[in-house]
């Protein structure tokens, strides 16, 4: 059954967030890459207002199944948007560009559902419960939870905003309400930020060619977006629509053209109800319009009329209703941004200030002592954390151990060359021709300047909106989207005739790969066997029913967490079935079995109040994709990473000889 589903989403996902977008857009004097990132664009934001429509009308507190005929309407539809546009889109298939792109997105999705195949637990430094959290969300928009239910880890609804998990809703009603299937979606969903990124390229060098394999080698091998992509949450998603918006919002300043500024921030709108991280990015284009493109605009008032009433009637689709429901109150002040701030005691600019450095210095440079919170647990556990915490919160080596430095010297190299010279007007008849004229030195281009004001204001307004306090870095919470664009610039502007930097792009590439891709897939593998316990049971010590202490085999503590609550009433019965079989004679556990018991009532209780009772009839647990591939001998596992292995060394060779 499962596979079936699997493969029932495997046709709703491309009809469904391409077709209703394709059949507005292709008519628009757009060029093909253009025209499938904003079908895409257009289609998520269709299914969003028609599934939102749905639960809007649909009386909350139900824990039956959603009924699935509206949302098959919707699908039905689709496909007859996509039958009537059926010339075009064969049309769109024969640009080339169109089809490298989708070559290099579908490369990407195998490798990822390889990733999916052995990922078991979601660890990694200190992270903690965001995948669990956007399942449960997913659920209340699935199955209309009651307003007032809890949000794991202790949120309430509002605190996140509902685009991606509306969708994801979407897909779920037709198929079912699984953890398996939830993985599948978000994985799509998050990976089309390789489109965007891809249509960049030739904005952000002027020979920048599409190298569509370096840029495919460049994200495969990217521990932080494979991060973003692997881990169910919705930062990737909201990146694309971010990237999306760069580029129609550069094209519409570039030609004059009200539809791409007016679809620039539509997108970004989208981003923001996707994730708030895209708040910066708004922020940082509605001011620079406004400042420097507004004011020359031939019609500029009925522009700002457009942008403004369709991006309002956008967003509030969701915040009118959260209002309605939570106040404003509990809609504008429970999004972590604030709650962390008004935690934290002591100076916002020096909090701000410190989030700042903390994030481009790495830890293991400025303060190594902080990675011991990692030390007691098993080797290769201790490696993968190191090097998480190196990529992941890091704004420059995000973008690459190799990569991230590369990227600065490309970046610094085109923000400090010279303006072109202007153009001279052509020679009289028999005089010499004048020479060309340039311009004053020194002096950006408006583009320069828009560059440079997009990345520093995007470095210093993201990580000031950054409520809490962390000597790690934060460069994990609103800066994907500069360090995805990072990526592209570094595939369209790298002089590949240089041999040395050829070889600094590909151990680069290979270093991340095996340290923070392959190693952290390696670790999310891990799990209880004949071999070794990864993650301690209960134990009845000293008159106690207490956590087991970790053995060589473990992992960190919140690992552990991570495993726990995956598990969440199935570990309960394990761990007392056991203690049962062991102490079902001692006359003092006989009396603190009951206190466990009344644990395990309540563990019940919550299930029923915040889950409406999903743990219950899902035995007890969450089951993850690897669950079913991997096993429990670690032979599935061992294959789908010598087959991971494998595909990068094809796709390294692969990019070195198209590239050469």
């Amino acid at each position: 059954m499962l596979l079936y589903q699997l493969g029932l989403l495997l046709v709703l996902l491309p009809v469904c967030c391409f077709a209703p977008g394709y059949f507005f857009v292709r008519k628009f004097r757009w060029n093909p890459l253009e025209k499938l990132c904003g079908s895409i664009g257009l289609s998520l934001i269709l299914l969003y207002l028609a599934c939102w429509a749905i639960f809007c009308v649909s009386p909350s507190g139900n824990s039956m199944p959603a009924h699935a005929e509206p949302f098959e309407i919707i699908s039905v539809a689709s496909l007859v948007m996509a039958v009537a546009s059926a010339k075009d889109i064969a049309r769109l298939w024969r640009a080339a560009p169109v089809r490298r792109a989708l070559a290099g997105f579908g490369f990407l999705l195998l490798w990822t559902a390889i990733q999916l195949a052995v990922i078991r637990n979601f660890s990694g430094a200190a992270w903690f419960g965001d995948w669990l959290e956007h399942f449960q969300r997913t659920l209340f928009f699935l199955h209309r939870f009651p307003h007032n239910t809890p949000i794991f880890p202790g949120y309430v609804v509002p605190a996140r905003p509902p685009m991606m998990n509306v969708i994801a809703a979407f897909f779920l009603a037709q198929t079912a309400d699984l953890f398996e299937l939830f993985q599948a979606v978000f994985v799509f969903l998050n990976l089309l930020l390789f489109l965007p990124c891809y249509l960049m390229v030739p904005a952000l060098s002027k020979r920048g060619k599409r190298r569509t394999w370096l840029l495919v080698l460049l994200f495969a091998s990217s521990p932080l977006f494979m991060q973003n992509v692997t881990y169910s949450w919705t930062k990737s998603c909201a990146a694309f629509f971010v990237v999306l918006a760069v580029w129609f919002y550069l094209a519409g300043w570039r030609k004059r053209d009200a539809m791409r500024t007016t679809a620039a921030f539509v997108s970004l709108a989208a981003g923001l109800l996707v994730h708030y991280s895209a708040g910066p990015y708004v922020a940082i284009l509605t001011l620079h319009y406004l400042v420097r493109v507004w004011p020359r605009r031939p019609r500029k008032w009925l522009e700002l009329a457009a942008i403004a009433g369709t991006c309002g009637l956008l967003v509030g689709t969701w915040l009118i209703w959260s209002m309605a429901i939570y106040g404003v109150r509990g809609t504008l002040l429970s999004n972590t941004t604030v709650t962390l701030s008004q935690q934290y005691e002591g100076s916002t600019v020096e909090k701000i200030c410190s989030n700042i450095f903390d994030s481009i210095v790495p830890v293991v440079v400025r303060d190594p002592t902080l990675l011991e919170r990692f030390d007691r647990q098993r080797e290769a556990g201790k490696v993968r954390d190191d090097w998480f915490v190196f990529y992941q919160v890091n704004a420059i080596f995000g973008m690459g151990l190799v990569g991230g430095p590369l990227i600065l010297w490309l970046v610094y190299r085109a923000l400090r060359r010279p303006p072109q010279p202007q153009p001279a007007p052509p020679p009289g008849r028999g005089k010499r021709p004048p020479k060309k004229i340039p311009q004053a030195p020194g002096k950006p281009t408006p583009q320069q300047r828009f560059w440079l004001f997009l990345i520093v204001g995007g470095l210093v307004l993201g990580i000031a909106v950054v409520g809490e306090r962390d000597p790690q870095g934060v460069g994990h919470l609103t800066l994907l989207s500069l360090q995805m664009l990072g990526l592209s610039l570094l595939a369209a502007a790298i002089p590949w005739q240089r041999r040395v930097l050829v070889a600094a792009v590909l151990t680069g590439c290979a270093v991340d790969f095996s340290m923070g891709v392959f190693l952290q897939a390696r670790v999310e593998s891990l799990d209880n066997s004949p071999q070794g316990i990864v993650f301690p049971g209960m134990e009845f010590v000293q008159a106690q029913i207490q956590t087991a202490p970790p053995g060589p085999a473990a992992l960190s503590g919140s690992a552990w967490t991570n495993w726990f609550v995956k598990h969440k009433l199935a570990a309960y019965y394990w761990w007392l079935r056991a203690l049962d079989a062991q102490y079902a004679n001692d006359a003092s556990f006989k009396v603190l079995r009951s206190r466990f018991e009344d644990r395990i009532r309540q563990a019940r209780s919550d299930d029923a109040t915040a889950w409406q009772g999903w743990f219950d009839r899902h035995d007890g647990e969450v089951q993850f994709l690897g669950d079913h591939v991997a096993g429990t001998t670690g032979a599935g596992t061992n294959i789908a990473l010598a087959m991971l292995a494998i595909l990068f060394v094809a796709l390294a060779g692969a990019t070195y000889w198209r590239t050469s």
